[in-house]
């Protein structure tokens, strides 16, 4: 058996060195159901009608499931730039790279995706509100109908393009686990 087979049989015995510390670990699952969270609202949304509370309630989940996905993801990016990563498991050199180029796209989906959806209903002339708790984000810019429209296009551009590459994260994340028998998986489990 290979040495690092043998290291990485349970998730108790992975050494600490090749895997993420507890912080980045919870961050990535906070983030994770939080994306999950906002792409159900907003699938959901659309089988209410409009102006019903339904919708409206879908709307404003997908909302603040975005500002907190991006509340999260500024320490999470300030965590992974402080503490780096885990060292890559063996294997090619270009999987290696392939994974790092991910990790940063999807870095910069977690950071993009929320800023274009607060410019976006911002420029609409709506604010991130909880009007029960007295909550509301100022306003990042003035209400411009035309930067609304253009800005919304990107924010659904780029929300489809997020379901991708965050499925691609995921079937490398089971390739590695199931066909290399790698500990890249293990790695985000605590």
């Amino acid at each position: 058996m290979h040495p690092v087979t043998e290291i990485q049989a349970s998730p108790q015995t992975l050494p600490s060195l090749r895997r993420y510390d507890r912080l980045a670990v919870s961050f990535h699952w906070a983030v994770f159901v939080l994306v999950a969270l906002a792409y159900a609202a907003i699938e959901l949304k659309g089988s209410f009608a409009k102006g019903t509370p339904p919708r409206a309630l879908a709307m404003a989940v997908h909302e603040w499931a975005g500002a907190l996905v991006l509340v999260l993801a500024v320490p999470r990016l300030l965590w992974r730039l402080l503490r780096g990563a885990p060292a890559p498991e063996p294997g090619a050199r270009w999987m290696q790279r392939a994974g790092a180029a991910m990790h940063w796209v999807l870095y910069l989906f977690i950071l993009a995706q929320p800023l274009l959806g607060l410019l976006a209903m911002n420029a609409g002339g709506h604010l991130l509100a909880l009007p029960a708790l007295g909550i509301e984000v100022p306003a990042l810019v003035a209400p411009d109908p035309a930067l609304k429209d253009s800005v919304k296009e990107i924010h659904e551009t780029l929300g489809t393009a997020f379901y991708l590459v965050i499925g691609l994260h995921a079937m490398a994340a089971l390739f590695h686990h199931y066909m290399l028998g790698d500990g890249t998986l293990r790695r985000m489990w605590r």
